[in-house]
Protein backbone atom coordinates (compact mmCIF):
# COMPACT_ATOMS: atom_id res chain seq x y z
CA UNK A 1 0.00 0.00 0.00
CA UNK A 2 1.08 3.93 -0.57
CA UNK A 3 1.26 7.23 0.92
CA UNK A 4 -1.51 8.29 -1.59
CA UNK A 5 -4.04 5.83 -0.75
CA UNK A 6 -4.43 6.25 3.05
CA UNK A 7 -3.88 10.27 2.99
CA UNK A 8 -5.94 13.19 3.21
CA UNK A 9 -5.81 14.92 -0.46
CA UNK A 10 -5.55 18.46 -1.37
CA UNK A 11 -4.63 19.74 2.14
CA UNK A 12 -5.18 23.72 2.81
CA UNK A 13 -2.28 24.79 2.90
CA UNK A 14 -0.57 28.68 4.94
CA UNK A 15 1.55 31.08 4.01
CA UNK A 16 3.74 32.07 7.43
CA UNK A 17 2.29 35.70 8.17
CA UNK A 18 -1.63 34.22 8.28
CA UNK A 19 -3.25 35.43 11.37
CA UNK A 20 -4.44 33.32 14.27
CA UNK A 21 -7.91 34.47 13.38
CA UNK A 22 -7.71 33.47 10.07
CA UNK A 23 -5.91 30.22 10.85
CA UNK A 24 -8.96 29.33 13.22
CA UNK A 25 -11.36 30.22 10.56
CA UNK A 26 -9.91 27.69 7.75
CA UNK A 27 -9.67 24.97 10.47
CA UNK A 28 -13.53 25.36 11.08
CA UNK A 29 -14.12 25.93 7.60
CA UNK A 30 -12.23 22.90 6.25
CA UNK A 31 -12.83 20.70 8.94
CA UNK A 32 -9.72 19.68 9.24
CA UNK A 33 -6.76 20.40 12.85
CA UNK A 34 -3.13 20.78 10.77
CA UNK A 35 -2.43 23.35 8.28
CA UNK A 36 1.19 22.75 6.73
CA UNK A 37 3.21 26.39 6.62
CA UNK A 38 4.52 26.69 3.18
CA UNK A 39 6.91 29.11 1.60
CA UNK A 40 8.73 29.05 -1.39
CA UNK A 41 8.10 25.00 -2.12
CA UNK A 42 9.27 24.73 1.43
CA UNK A 43 7.66 23.47 4.39
CA UNK A 44 8.75 25.91 7.33
CA UNK A 45 5.91 24.10 9.74
CA UNK A 46 2.60 22.97 10.83
CA UNK A 47 0.13 24.69 12.92
CA UNK A 48 -1.94 22.10 14.94
CA UNK A 49 -4.89 22.72 16.83
CA UNK A 50 -4.73 21.29 20.27
CA UNK A 51 -7.69 19.48 22.21
CA UNK A 52 -7.34 22.29 24.97
CA UNK A 53 -7.87 25.22 22.32
CA UNK A 54 -4.71 27.24 21.52
CA UNK A 55 -3.05 26.59 18.60
CA UNK A 56 0.46 25.63 18.13
CA UNK A 57 3.44 25.55 15.85
CA UNK A 58 5.78 22.43 15.25
CA UNK A 59 8.48 22.86 13.21
CA UNK A 60 9.90 20.82 10.09
CA UNK A 61 12.07 18.44 12.21
CA UNK A 62 8.38 17.53 13.76
CA UNK A 63 6.91 16.52 10.19
CA UNK A 64 7.67 13.40 7.86
CA UNK A 65 8.04 14.44 4.38
CA UNK A 66 7.14 12.44 1.77
CA UNK A 67 5.94 11.07 -1.90
CA UNK A 68 2.74 9.89 -3.25
CA UNK A 69 4.31 6.77 -4.03
CA UNK A 70 6.05 5.48 -0.82
CA UNK A 71 5.35 3.19 1.06
CA UNK A 72 2.13 3.32 3.73
CA UNK A 73 4.13 1.41 6.13
CA UNK A 74 6.85 3.62 6.41
CA UNK A 75 4.84 6.73 7.12
CA UNK A 76 2.32 5.18 9.73
CA UNK A 77 5.84 3.76 11.63
CA UNK A 78 6.76 7.98 11.38
CA UNK A 79 3.43 8.63 13.74
CA UNK A 80 4.12 6.06 15.41
CA UNK A 81 7.57 7.58 16.85
CA UNK A 82 7.86 11.14 17.12
CA UNK A 83 6.34 13.06 13.88
CA UNK A 84 3.55 14.89 14.84
CA UNK A 85 2.08 14.22 11.04
CA UNK A 86 3.24 13.67 7.41
CA UNK A 87 3.45 15.99 4.69
CA UNK A 88 3.08 14.02 1.19
CA UNK A 89 4.94 16.53 -1.85
CA UNK A 90 4.00 15.79 -5.20
CA UNK A 91 5.66 17.90 -8.02
CA UNK A 92 6.88 21.06 -5.53
CA UNK A 93 3.15 21.26 -3.81
CA UNK A 94 1.98 19.61 -1.04
CA UNK A 95 -0.73 16.64 -2.22
CA UNK A 96 -1.61 15.27 0.78
CA UNK A 97 -1.44 14.83 4.83
CA UNK A 98 -1.41 12.19 6.78
CA UNK A 99 -2.57 12.54 10.57
CA UNK A 100 -2.83 10.65 13.79
CA UNK A 101 -6.31 10.70 13.38
CA UNK A 102 -6.01 9.02 9.77
CA UNK A 103 -3.35 6.27 11.49
CA UNK A 104 -6.73 5.77 13.79
CA UNK A 105 -9.10 5.72 10.93
CA UNK A 106 -7.21 3.02 8.84
CA UNK A 107 -6.30 0.97 12.15
CA UNK A 108 -10.24 1.03 12.75
CA UNK A 109 -10.96 -0.02 8.98
CA UNK A 110 -8.59 -2.76 9.03
CA UNK A 111 -9.82 -4.05 12.71
CA UNK A 112 -13.30 -4.39 11.36
CA UNK A 113 -11.80 -6.58 7.95
CA UNK A 114 -9.92 -8.83 10.68
CA UNK A 115 -6.83 -7.44 9.10
CA UNK A 116 -4.13 -8.35 10.94
CA UNK A 117 -5.40 -10.24 13.69
CA UNK A 118 -3.16 -11.49 16.57
CA UNK A 119 -5.26 -14.66 16.10
CA UNK A 120 -5.84 -16.63 12.89
CA UNK A 121 -8.84 -17.50 11.77
CA UNK A 122 -10.04 -20.95 13.88
CA UNK A 123 -10.22 -24.00 11.38
CA UNK A 124 -13.56 -25.12 11.60
CA UNK A 125 -14.70 -28.60 11.12
CA UNK A 126 -18.34 -29.91 10.77
CA UNK A 127 -19.13 -33.44 11.94
CA UNK A 128 -22.31 -34.58 9.58
CA UNK A 129 -24.08 -37.97 10.52
CA UNK A 130 -27.66 -39.28 10.20
CA UNK A 131 -29.74 -39.97 14.41
CA UNK A 132 -27.94 -42.62 15.79
CA UNK A 133 -24.44 -43.03 13.94
CA UNK A 134 -22.64 -42.08 17.31
CA UNK A 135 -21.31 -38.14 15.72
CA UNK A 136 -22.10 -37.49 19.74
CA UNK A 137 -20.10 -40.14 21.14
CA UNK A 138 -17.22 -38.98 18.55
CA UNK A 139 -17.06 -35.43 19.62
CA UNK A 140 -16.81 -36.35 23.67
CA UNK A 141 -14.32 -38.79 22.72
CA UNK A 142 -12.37 -36.53 20.68
CA UNK A 143 -12.37 -33.72 23.10
CA UNK A 144 -10.80 -35.66 25.63
CA UNK A 145 -7.40 -36.47 23.10
CA UNK A 146 -7.21 -32.94 21.99
CA UNK A 147 -5.78 -31.04 25.10
CA UNK A 148 -2.95 -29.39 23.31
CA UNK A 149 -5.66 -27.09 21.34
CA UNK A 150 -8.04 -24.22 22.35
CA UNK A 151 -11.20 -26.38 21.03
CA UNK A 152 -14.76 -24.72 20.91
CA UNK A 153 -17.93 -26.96 20.18
CA UNK A 154 -20.88 -25.52 18.20
CA UNK A 155 -23.85 -27.83 18.36
CA UNK A 156 -26.71 -27.69 15.71
CA UNK A 157 -28.19 -30.80 17.34
CA UNK A 158 -30.87 -30.13 18.78
CA UNK A 159 -31.20 -33.51 20.40
CA UNK A 160 -27.48 -33.51 21.57
CA UNK A 161 -27.58 -29.85 22.70
CA UNK A 162 -28.01 -29.03 26.19
CA UNK A 163 -25.89 -31.77 27.53
CA UNK A 164 -22.82 -30.02 27.96
CA UNK A 165 -21.91 -32.15 31.36
CA UNK A 166 -19.65 -34.02 29.07
CA UNK A 167 -17.85 -31.82 26.60
CA UNK A 168 -15.36 -31.27 29.14
CA UNK A 169 -12.47 -28.88 28.53
CA UNK A 170 -14.21 -26.90 25.49
CA UNK A 171 -16.71 -23.96 25.01
CA UNK A 172 -19.67 -25.00 23.30
CA UNK A 173 -22.77 -22.37 22.08
CA UNK A 174 -25.87 -24.16 21.14
CA UNK A 175 -27.01 -22.49 17.70
CA UNK A 176 -29.83 -24.70 15.73
CA UNK A 177 -29.28 -22.19 13.35
CA UNK A 178 -25.74 -23.20 12.80
CA UNK A 179 -26.81 -25.75 10.07
CA UNK A 180 -26.80 -23.11 7.96
CA UNK A 181 -24.47 -20.95 6.09
CA UNK A 182 -25.14 -17.50 7.73
CA UNK A 183 -25.84 -19.39 11.14
CA UNK A 184 -22.57 -21.21 10.91
CA UNK A 185 -21.04 -17.40 10.52
CA UNK A 186 -22.02 -16.18 13.86
CA UNK A 187 -21.29 -18.59 15.59
CA UNK A 188 -17.84 -18.72 14.29
CA UNK A 189 -17.65 -15.25 15.08
CA UNK A 190 -18.57 -15.80 18.65
CA UNK A 191 -15.68 -18.41 19.19
CA UNK A 192 -13.30 -16.74 16.97
CA UNK A 193 -10.25 -16.94 19.26
CA UNK A 194 -10.20 -20.77 19.67
CA UNK A 195 -8.36 -22.95 17.55
CA UNK A 196 -10.68 -25.26 16.31
CA UNK A 197 -14.50 -25.40 16.34
CA UNK A 198 -15.96 -28.81 16.07
CA UNK A 199 -19.42 -28.55 14.80
CA UNK A 200 -21.52 -31.11 15.46
CA UNK A 201 -24.62 -30.42 12.56
CA UNK A 202 -28.03 -31.33 12.94
CA UNK A 203 -29.46 -35.81 13.03
CA UNK A 204 -30.14 -35.69 9.18
CA UNK A 205 -28.77 -37.95 6.42
CA UNK A 206 -25.54 -35.58 5.38
CA UNK A 207 -25.83 -33.78 2.18
CA UNK A 208 -21.86 -34.19 2.07
CA UNK A 209 -21.85 -32.28 -1.27
CA UNK A 210 -23.30 -29.24 -0.08
CA UNK A 211 -20.74 -27.05 2.44
CA UNK A 212 -21.53 -24.01 4.39
CA UNK A 213 -18.37 -22.33 4.95
CA UNK A 214 -16.67 -25.06 6.96
CA UNK A 215 -13.27 -25.53 6.57
CA UNK A 216 -13.50 -29.33 7.11
CA UNK A 217 -16.33 -31.62 6.23
CA UNK A 218 -16.41 -34.80 8.01
CA UNK A 219 -19.33 -38.07 7.28
CA UNK A 220 -19.73 -40.22 10.07
CA UNK A 221 -21.92 -43.72 9.32
CA UNK A 222 -22.12 -46.56 11.16
CA UNK A 223 -19.34 -49.21 10.00
CA UNK A 224 -22.44 -51.54 9.29
CA UNK A 225 -23.97 -48.98 6.62
CA UNK A 226 -20.74 -47.80 4.30
CA UNK A 227 -21.80 -49.72 1.96
CA UNK A 228 -24.68 -47.50 1.27
CA UNK A 229 -22.41 -44.72 1.42
CA UNK A 230 -21.93 -43.54 -2.11
CA UNK A 231 -18.77 -42.18 -3.40
CA UNK A 232 -20.09 -39.31 -5.84
CA UNK A 233 -21.73 -37.32 -2.79
CA UNK A 234 -17.86 -36.97 -1.06
CA UNK A 235 -16.74 -33.97 -3.42
CA UNK A 236 -16.27 -31.62 -0.25
CA UNK A 237 -15.70 -34.23 2.25
CA UNK A 238 -12.22 -34.23 3.80
CA UNK A 239 -12.68 -37.56 6.01
CA UNK A 240 -15.35 -40.53 6.64
CA UNK A 241 -15.39 -41.60 10.03
CA UNK A 242 -16.99 -45.11 10.37
CA UNK A 243 -18.03 -45.90 13.64
CA UNK A 244 -18.93 -48.60 16.02
CA UNK A 245 -16.44 -50.32 14.33
CA UNK A 246 -16.57 -53.20 17.07
CA UNK A 247 -20.03 -54.42 15.67
CA UNK A 248 -18.78 -54.96 12.32
CA UNK A 249 -16.42 -57.83 10.97
CA UNK A 250 -12.60 -55.67 10.72
CA UNK A 251 -12.38 -57.17 6.77
CA UNK A 252 -16.04 -56.08 6.22
CA UNK A 253 -15.15 -52.25 7.42
CA UNK A 254 -11.71 -52.56 5.91
CA UNK A 255 -13.00 -53.07 2.60
CA UNK A 256 -15.68 -50.72 2.52
CA UNK A 257 -12.96 -48.07 3.35
CA UNK A 258 -10.95 -49.12 0.95
CA UNK A 259 -13.99 -48.65 -1.91
CA UNK A 260 -14.63 -45.17 -0.46
CA UNK A 261 -10.26 -44.24 -0.94
CA UNK A 262 -10.44 -46.05 -4.57
CA UNK A 263 -13.41 -43.81 -5.80
CA UNK A 264 -11.84 -40.56 -3.89
CA UNK A 265 -7.84 -40.66 -4.05
CA UNK A 266 -7.37 -38.05 -0.95
CA UNK A 267 -9.89 -38.82 1.52
CA UNK A 268 -9.10 -39.86 4.67
CA UNK A 269 -10.88 -42.72 6.38
CA UNK A 270 -10.73 -43.75 9.84
CA UNK A 271 -12.66 -46.82 11.85
CA UNK A 272 -13.57 -46.28 15.41
CA UNK A 273 -15.19 -47.60 18.17
CA UNK A 274 -15.51 -44.59 20.35
CA UNK A 275 -17.38 -45.67 23.60
CA UNK A 276 -16.51 -48.97 23.28
CA UNK A 277 -12.79 -49.82 23.41
CA UNK A 278 -11.88 -46.41 21.94
CA UNK A 279 -9.63 -48.57 18.64
CA UNK A 280 -8.99 -46.22 16.30
CA UNK A 281 -9.42 -42.66 18.36
CA UNK A 282 -5.94 -41.82 18.66
CA UNK A 283 -5.20 -41.95 14.45
CA UNK A 284 -8.69 -40.35 14.10
CA UNK A 285 -7.54 -37.07 16.78
CA UNK A 286 -3.79 -37.17 15.53
CA UNK A 287 -5.37 -36.13 11.75
CA UNK A 288 -7.57 -33.85 13.21
CA UNK A 289 -4.86 -31.92 15.44
CA UNK A 290 -2.29 -32.18 12.43
CA UNK A 291 -5.21 -30.39 10.14
CA UNK A 292 -5.55 -27.50 12.34
CA UNK A 293 -1.57 -27.07 12.42
CA UNK A 294 -1.58 -27.16 9.04
CA UNK A 295 -4.32 -24.76 8.10
CA UNK A 296 -3.26 -22.11 10.73
CA UNK A 297 0.56 -21.86 9.48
Amino acid sequence: MQVRDIMSSRPIVVSADERSADLRHLMEAGRVHHLPVVEGGRLLGMWVATEEGPLVMFGPERIHQTRPTADAGEAMQALLDDAEAVVVWDSGVPAGVLTRSDAISVVRAALSRGIGRRHPRPVVMRIAGAAGCGKTTLLVRTLALLGRLDVAVVQANAVAAGDESALVGARVVDDPAAHWRQGLHRAVERLSDAQLILVEDRDAPPEPSRGIGEDVQIVVVPAAELADLDPADLDEVQAVVASRADETPEQDVEDGLIRLREARPGLHTFAVAAGHDDRGLDAWARWVEAQVLHRRG
